[in-house]
């Protein structure tokens, strides 16, 4: 027997030569969404013929029936539903991506970040009077301890405390910083310092868990002390709200603490602050198009600060 082996060569399968052009999957969306040529270019502003001439070239382009055309009825092939899912899936993010683009060049919002506190001292309270003043301009309060990353958070600018640069973001500074010991008045009642040797019996509270700044304060003022006690927090707004307890005394920042002052609830132990060789900077982005806005905030916050 003589047995005989014919190759007719590898099974050729049809695949599109390129993707069809985006341009097609808004009128195919519609046309699939709708289940009808005549209600996609209705909604399109085009003519019916235009709607089903597309999607005869993108057929043709794909190699693939994506509707099935009864005499009176349109449904889409398992290929269509399929194909659907990847237009909606690619309009859907562009659409989200145009918004978030537009939102960064084109829009009146700024989106601000600031630690708590100065957003509960400072800002919010003033909120109403810059939305009267500047109605065309929507001011965004996002509150953060860390120091976050302007592009990838999405927002506009940040009030830091510091020193620039932060990388290739804008700084311009809103005030001078200075600095204080502060307590309550309750609490020096009970505990005064008035000698050093006052220092052994105090509690000292830290607002910062990333600097020591009773550290630096010992060095400047040239003072050794060994206190009584030390509590930590993790904010200055909890050591802020410490001290008005009066659990000891706590390092505060000039002029953010100024209403702490004014309103008696915080006593400072000197009579002038020492200045600081930080300051309150006001951080943006290097957007062209929102310089305008930067510079309202910016004028606004010096007010503030003042």
């Amino acid at each position: 027997m003589i047995s005989c082996i014919i190759y007719l060569g590898p099974a050729v399968m049809f695949s599109p030569q390129r993707m069809p052009p985006i341009q097609y999957l808004v009128a195919f969306s519609m046309a699939a969404k709708h289940r009808s040529f005549k209600l996609a270019a209705t909604q399109l502003n085009v003519s019916p013929s235009a709607i089903s001439q597309q999607m005869k070239t993108l057929e043709s382009l794909l190699g693939l029936s994506l509707f099935s055309r009864e005499k009176r009825s349109l449904t889409l092939t398992p290929a269509g539903d399929s194909f659907y899912q990847v237009a909606q899936q690619t309009l859907d993010q562009y659409q989200q991506g145009f918004a978030q683009f537009s939102d960064q060049y084109f829009s009146a919002t700024l989106k601000v970040s600031m630690i708590p506190y100065i957003a509960n001292e400072l800002v919010i309270p003033k909120l109403h009077e810059f939305h009267g003043q500047f109605p065309e301009l929507n001011l965004i309060v996002e509150t953060s301890m860390k120091l976050e990353d302007l592009e990838l958070k999405g927002l506009d600018a940040a009030i830091r405390f510091g020193s620039p640069p932060w990388g290739k973001n804008n700084a311009d500074m809103i005030s001078q910083a200075h600095t204080s010991l502060m307590a309550s008045q309750g609490y020096l009642d009970k505990h005064p310092v008035k000698h050093p040797i006052d220092w052994s019996q105090q509690t000292l509270i830290h607002s910062r868990s990333n600097v020591n700044d009773w550290q630096r304060f010992m060095s400047d003022s040239h003072i050794k002390m060994a206190p009584k006690k030390e509590l930590y927090f993790d904010s200055y707004d909890a050591g802020i709200r410490a001290a008005e307890e009066g659990l000891g005394i706590t390092i505060g920042a000039f002029p953010i603490s100024n209403k702490k002052i004014s309103e008696g609830k915080l006593v400072a132990l000197a009579k002038q602050p020492i200045a600081m060789e930080e300051a309150f900077y006001f951080v943006t982005s290097p957007n062209v198009n929102k310089q305008k806005h930067y510079q309202t905030v910016l004028q606004w916050l010096r007010g503030l600060f003042s």
